[in-house]
Parts: C-alpha cells; structure tokens; sequence
C-alpha cells in the first residue's frame, strides 16, 4: 500500500517557523505525499521562503485563500489529490515517521 498523501499546511506569517515545519515533511520516512501550503495573504517572508522550499521539491504546490485557517484548508481540500489528508500547523514539527 503507497497511496498518495495530501499535506494541507495553512500559512500566514510565520517566516520564523514554516522552513523547520517543511523539512519536517521532507525528512518524512514514508514518501509518498504532496504538500499543499495555503498562503492567507502573509505580509512577511513566508511566501518567499516556501517558494524556496518549493523549488527544491516538485511535490510541493504552493496557492493562496482568502484569510482564515478554514478558508485556507478548505482551498487545500479542493486542490488535494491524495487518497487521504493530512492537516499541519504551520508552526509545528512533526516527527520522521509520522506519515507511515
């Protein structure tokens, strides 16, 4: 069984926390995923970081909702392609075999 993940991870402002939250996905032991990150309008160097991040790995799709978390998971859902969903704060680290 390898079906694909769906990683839905809301963002708005958090240039100090959302690299650590991302490599936290990339260091995941089951492979398998894409990653939905949800911009809600950040004002800092979110958007720019995630695109960084974005760039070094094709399973990252990077959009934008209109603000509020519920919006911004709710645009993840439409846009997930995953068999299953995964919701992730954007200020938290999760561990390497979480997924599995």
């Amino acid at each position: 069984m390898n079906h694909l993940i769906s990683i839905i991870i809301p963002v708005l402002n958090r240039q100090n926390e959302i690299e650590e939250c991302i490599r936290s996905v990339f260091d995941q032991s089951y492979q398998n995923w894409e990653l939905l990150i949800i911009d809600n309008g950040s004002t800092d160097r979110t958007l720019e970081i995630c695109q960084s991040l974005a760039d070094e790995d094709s399973r990252i799709r990077l959009l934008s909702a209109p603000r509020g978390v519920s919006l911004a998971r709710n645009a993840g859902i439409d846009a997930a392609q995953g068999k299953y969903l995964f919701f992730l704060d954007s200020d938290d680290v999760i561990h390497p075999s979480l997924l599995e």
